[in-house]
């Protein structure tokens, strides 16, 4: 079986950046200090971008926005409201090409997959979502750190 693979950030959403959606997980399952902490680190983590560590800056995102925050909150957050600021920043056109493809359709994303997943696989109809994977304690507690998922895509 063929599949289409489309990348999320900078293909399907117009703008490349995942900053914004941190802020959001941040401040929805958080709250204000955590968002302000975010927003401190914002230099750091365009500098780190700047000089080529842009994989560097996106863990310290990943970290300032969810360590210590249960995974079901951000799974709510995830659910009731990335949805709606992910379909603002969408590429209709990019959109439709993917839509338009009968194969198994992959997206590949950056962010954590369970940030994305619903979004992608309810309102794009993609099959497949391929991310980071935040690593989660026996508490149900997100570390901040996160994991490359090392293996194929699912036939």
């Amino acid at each position: 079986m063929e599949c289409v693979v489309s990348e999320l950030e900078g293909r399907l959403l117009k703008d490349s950046d995942t900053f914004c959606y941190f802020m959001l997980v941040a401040f929805e399952a958080s709250g204000l200090i955590r968002f302000a902490l975010l927003l401190l680190l914002w230099p750091v983590i365009r500098i780190l971008d700047k000089v080529g560590k842009g994989d560097m800056g996106l863990k310290v995102m990943i970290f300032a926005a969810v360590a210590g925050v249960g995974e079901s909150d951000i799974e709510w957050v995830a659910r009731a409201v990335l949805p709606k600021f992910l379909m603002d920043d969408l590429d209709m056109e990019a959109w439709k090409v993917l839509s338009s493809k009968k194969e198994k359709r992959v997206v590949v994303t950056k962010m954590p997959r369970v940030m994305v997943e619903r979004f992608v696989k309810e309102h794009l109809r993609a099959d497949e979502v391929v991310g980071v994977e935040l690593c989660v304690n026996r508490f149900g507690l997100a570390t901040g750190l996160v994991r490359v998922h090392a293996g194929k895509v699912p036939q």
